[in-house]
């Protein structure tokens, strides 16, 4: 517990909390230190442990909200191209078409394959189980088969936690430690001309319980192709609205499913004095201090910066994703803002924040120059995309949401490329394929994406440009 850590009673609990709204009320108070969440005192300490255990178990309920919304389970949901419209998940890319599936690996393994594509379009499929974690990243650059495995197509089978038995010859098996896991793949798209090959190529994977595979039944896969979401709520504000009561029995449902990680034993020793566990309840536990447990880990969510993140010209570029350990508070964070985000090996993130109008109202200009041989290096491609406030695309006339792949960029005649970064309309002036449209007011953000990053740019000796104004 907490040293510096106060008694607070029930009352004084909901005092505590209507003097932080009448704070936040108060000018001034926007640049002051956000002072440590105040736990109650006693044996166990229900306050701070209902907040670390909503920390913990975000990413869980998370995927399980989005997995209740989604179609049947081990078969495939097949994306459109996003729009700002889009509400399912945070942060899209525009430059890739999404395919997810559900499996329970509780009865049986799962057959994925894999179609062999065009050698030059870039695929990522991420293994992720149910805490948000990257257990398998398997790309058209580094399939990962074993040796003795044929490919292309690629062919794997997705074994749960207990499983034990026979695989068919020249597969890849992929032993996955929670029953329940998610595939999040990616294919790239050029343009929305490109679609319908891309669709042909969805239309190709595979997913087939083994049994069904051992039999020769290979034409059992569920797919469809639908819109991604187009919810009035994004699921992370669903999420939110849930009362503490309600968040930690779901959670103590699903770790039924879900167990946690024997790395986790130290915490769940630690949670299980207030009833969150496998199968428990918090219900004897007082509702208005759980409730105020959820105020505080949103808090301690939302906040988070990244300490390992390298800061360069403006950018912030993540260096540890896809596998979190014990580092609860990286996971939640991290699925909020973008579940599933892949390792920096397969896509290196290079993210960063901006106004679009000075003090006084009027419109900024920005420029991102790549000087002669200082495009971001890759195996694949590199976009920039443009993101509002809550990390949707932004809306325009000419449905231009992301810049470096298609159309392509044009050069300067001394081979640089000038990026426009703007709300008004550049053209003539900018080629099509060099503007990037943002809001024309309040703030927004960018995400530079480099797909296959090269070596340099993984070790830093490459750098992003710093994004600066013009007249």
């Amino acid at each position: 517990m907490d040293p510096r850590a106060s008694a607070l009673t029930r009352r004084s609990l909901l005092g505590l909390a209507a003097a932080a709204a009448a704070a936040a009320a108060l000018p001034g108070c926007g640049n002051e230190a956000v002072p440590e969440p105040i736990r109650t005192t006693g044996r166990p300490d229900v306050l701070g442990r209902a907040i670390d255990a909503y920390i913990y178990g975000y990413p869980m309920v998370l995927l399980d909200m989005m997995r209740a919304a989604s179609g049947p389970i081990n078969g495939f949901d097949h994306s459109v191209l996003p729009d700002p419209y889009d509400r399912g998940v945070a942060r899209l890319s525009h430059d890739m078409v999404y395919s997810q599936a559900w499996l329970d690996l509780t009865e049986e393994p799962i057959v994925l394959q894999i179609p062999g594509m065009e050698p030059d379009r870039f695929w990522l499929f991420q293994l992720v189980d149910g805490w948000a974690n990257t257990v398998h990243d398997l790309t058209s650059k580094t399939p990962r088969t074993t040796v003795d495995a044929d490919g292309p197509p690629f062919t794997y089978v997705l074994t749960g936690p207990q499983w034990t038995g026979a695989l068919p010859a020249k597969v890849t098996r992929l032993h996955m430690p929670s029953s329940m896991c998610t595939i999040v793949a990616r294919v790239q798209i050029n343009g929305a001309g490109d679609a319908p090959v891309v669709n042909r190529w969805q239309e190709k994977m595979k997913l087939i319980p083994l049994s069904a595979w051992d039999r020769g039944e290979l034409a059992g896969t569920v797919s469809r192709v639908h819109q991604i979401d187009r919810g009035p709520e994004p699921p992370t504000k669903r999420i939110a609205a849930m009362d503490g009561r309600t968040y930690l029995n779901r959670l103590c449902r699903l770790m039924l499913t879900d167990p946690p990680a024997a790395a986790d034993a130290p915490l769940m020793t630690q949670l299980a004095t207030i009833g969150v566990q496998p199968g428990g309840v918090v219900d004897d536990q007082p509702a208005d201090i759980l409730d105020e447990a959820v105020r505080q880990a949103q808090r301690r969510i939302a906040d988070w910066t990244d300490p390992t993140a390298r800061s360069v010209n403006g950018w912030e570029i993540p260096i540890d994703l896809g596998a979190f350990g014990t580092d609860y508070l990286r996971r939640a964070a991290t699925t909020k803002r973008s579940p599933a985000l892949a390792p920096v090996r397969d896509v290196l993130y290079a993210n960063r924040d901006a106004p679009t109008t000075d003090d006084r109202g009027n419109p900024l200009r920005y420029r991102i120059r790549f000087e002669p041989g200082r495009w971001p290096p890759v195996h694949a491609f590199a976009s920039i995309t443009a993101y509002d406030t809550q990390g949707f695309l932004v809306p325009n006339p000419d449905a231009i949401y992301s810049v470096g792949h298609f159309p392509a960029v044009v050069p300067g005649p001394d081979g640089s490329v000038e990026l426009a970064v703007q709300h008004q309309d550049p053209r003539p002036a900018v080629p099509t394929g060099n503007w990037l449209p943002i809001p024309a007011t309040g703030d927004f953000s960018l995400t530079l994406r480099l797909y296959a990053p090269r070596e340099n740019a993984l070790d830093g000796k490459w750098e992003p440009p710093p994004m600066t104004l013009v007249d």
